[in-house]
């Protein structure tokens, strides 16, 4: 039966509910407050799994609602939706004990891009490096905030905003959110991202699927910052807000502006303007880049944890469990490789050398051959 509320508070030390086929009415918020995460909120399941079959667990600690997934069961395969938050090993080994006991059908659980420390399960089990989300802590004020920054920095953001202001007197910064965000500066950022990527001879992975869907969150809960000269999008950044948190997607900039490092500046006011809201942390999630940790960012890691309901069920599923193998390896070479680009051993910047260049013959034949 459809529940428009939690169940009621009791006493009990611990208990468990689950909603099949069912996902109330009261989890947006509950996730809000609970996550504060784009990648654990309603928004992002419908825009990116949808909710049709979906089940909603939750965990009651002497009243309190401490634990609440959202997850599909899709030929053996339970897939977490809830992402990019920090679970205990506990939380993983009670929702696995649950899963196995409740759903017959139910083989192996998938957890990706979670924060969740080494543990034995008492299941066959992978865990693997899958991600980094890179996080500011933000101060209360833009003062705070500017001032923590690096002297380099400062004066960076100092030199451009001057440069901008007096040779670009058509400027103009603006932020509009949620119901007010007019897919066509959607639309702007993302075609200033096509743009970029085009003059790297690469394709954007912003296809006309992803725009439907960054629109589709934009409007219950985007935050899109723009840079204007003369009435035209010349940098922009899309960004949404879960609780106190905002999550930076899509930066951008037209390239004949590189000079006054406009998608720099374009950053560092999006952030400001996110302190002016009252936000605590900035994500910029994934890829690791040197602006990132300009302004301040750190390094959250992100694992992906499968659990097995026996060996057999691993054996049945040996094409995932070597997917993920195979990704993780993958992973660590290009973490490896970045590693190395930083790196003062010749040896090393020559391996990243031949990796660029290896890297820019196939993107150049990619996008040379016709689709």
């Amino acid at each position: 039966m459809a529940s428009l509320s939690p169940p009621p508070l009791t006493t009990h030390e611990h208990q468990v509910h689950c909603w099949r086929d069912h996902v109330p009415d009261w989890t947006g918020p509950a996730l809000e407050r609970l996550y504060g995460n784009l990648f654990a909120s309603l928004p992002q399941f419908r825009a990116s799994r949808g909710l049709h079959a979906a089940h909603t667990y939750a965990v009651y600690q002497r009243g309190e609602l401490r634990t609440l997934f959202v997850f599909s069961l899709r030929h053996g395969v339970v897939t977490l939706y809830n992402e990019v938050i920090a679970l205990s090993a506990a939380e993983i080994q009670d929702f696995a004990d649950y899963v196995f006991a409740e759903f017959a059908t139910a083989q192996v659980i998938s957890l990706r891009a979670v924060q969740a420390g080494r543990h034995v399960y008492r299941y066959p089990s992978q865990q693997y490096d899958y991600l980094e989300d890179t996080v500011v802590t933000l101060p209360d004020n833009v003062a705070g905030y500017t001032d923590s920054l690096s002297k380099n920095t400062r004066r960076n953001v100092r030199r451009y905003g001057q440069s901008v202001a007096r040779e670009l007197p058509g400027y103009r910064f603006s932020v509009t959110e949620g119901a007010a965000v007019d897919p066509r500066q959607i639309d702007a950022v993302i075609a200033l991202n096509h743009a970029r990527m085009a003059g790297k001879q690469r394709r954007s992975i912003i296809d006309q699927a992803e725009t439907e869907r960054l629109q589709s969150l934009a409007r219950s809960c985007g935050l899109v910052a723009l840079v204007t000269i003369d009435g035209r999008v010349c940098a922009g950044a899309i960004s949404y807000r879960v609780g106190d948190n905002f999550f930076l997607v899509v930066l951008a900039h037209a390239p004949e502006y590189d000079r006054y490092s406009l998608g720099f500046l374009c950053c560092y006011w999006t952030i400001s303007a996110c302190i002016e809201r009252g936000g605590r942390e900035f994500h910029f999630l994934w890829g690791r880049y040197d602006y990132k940790r300009l302004f301040l960012g750190q390094l959250r890691q992100l694992d992906q944890v499968q659990l097995y309901r026996s060996r057999l069920a691993l054996l049945g599923h040996a094409g995932l469990w070597l997917r993920s193998w195979w990704r993780a390896r993958r992973r660590r070479l290009m973490v490896w490789l970045h590693a190395a680009r930083h790196s003062d051993t010749a040896s090393a910047r020559t391996v990243w050398q031949g990796y660029t260049l290896l890297r820019r013959w196939g993107q150049r034949l990619t996008w040379q051959t016709p689709r």
